[in-house]
């Protein structure tokens, strides 16, 4: 007997994921990755705005990270961690081109 090709949309739950054929299961393991790797990205990019914008003082919160706790009900540590992957990743400079940067000055 062979399984029908019946891969379930990401809004709709599996009627049962024992179900799935192989090969269906495979689609589902990518889309959904996918469209969680959207909704990360989504997340980061709303997380540094309403940090940008100073919402947390704006509604009364001490902080971001307090807001996000509040609002998204995460734990404090998940909150900086978003918070973390929001923020603009600087890069430090190697230790030699600051000594280049100092020797030029």
């Amino acid at each position: 007997m062979t399984k029908q090709a019946t891969a379930p949309t990401p809004q709709v739950p599996a009627p049962g994921w024992s179900e799935l054929a192989d090969v269906d299961l495979l689609r589902t393991l990518v889309e959904t990755e996918r469209r969680r790797r959207q909704l990360d990205a989504a997340m980061r990019a709303a997380v540094a705005e309403a940090e940008r914008r100073g919402l947390a003082a704006d509604t009364g919160y001490r902080d971001t990270a307090e807001l996000l706790t509040d609002l998204l009900r995460i734990s404090f540590h998940e909150a900086r961690r978003r918070l973390g992957y929001a923020a603009p990743q600087s890069r430090a400079r190697p230790k030699r081109v600051w000594k280049v940067l100092a020797a030029a000055s």
